[in-house]
């Protein structure tokens, strides 16, 4: 009977990935726009998107206190058609945070805080004319006051 060889095992098998760990950034594409920009634990890649995506304990932080009532303008938003538009609106007000989730990445953009309902309403039935799958983007491009309304920096937690 002949004695099996085992290779050297000073280095475990799990010490492995945490050595190649953080290194991704190695492998961009600097001369790929979309690439270029790409940084792990950045989600929006895209330069033209200027929305503020933040986590739903951040979002909660900063506006889940804010009373009222949500109307829905639909889930079908976005590149991947699941991203949901609302305006949450006090009882009596006319206008109120509009806000957009995003499901898959589990975020909310808040577009505006004081936004009316009417103007909404207005955009939304302009936006149904531009088809399926319509950016969060164009649909601000329909609210004629919007374009100035930045929310205020929240800092993540």
């Amino acid at each position: 009977m002949s004695e099996a060889s085992f290779p050297d095992q000073s280095e475990s098998i799990s010490d492995q990935p945490v050595a190649s760990a953080g290194k991704e950034h190695h492998n961009v594409d600097t001369g790929d726009p979309v690439d270029g920009r790409y940084r792990l634990g950045r989600r929006d890649a895209y330069p033209e998107s200027a929305l503020e995506w933040r986590g739903p304990v951040a979002f909660a932080r900063a506006h889940g206190a804010v009373p009222g009532i949500d109307h829905d303008f639909g889930t079908s938003w976005g590149p991947n058609g699941d991203q949901r538009v609302s305006l949450r609106v006090e009882v009596g007000a006319d206008a109120g945070l509009l806000a957009v989730y995003d499901p898959t990445w589990d975020e909310y953009a808040v577009l505006g805080s004081d936004v009316p309902l009417i103007e909404v309403e207005d955009a939304f039935g302009r936006a149904q004319r531009l088809g399926t799958q319509v950016a969060i983007e164009e649909f601000v491009a329909l609210l004629p006051n919007l374009s100035a309304v930045r929310p205020s920096p929240v800092p993540e937690p």
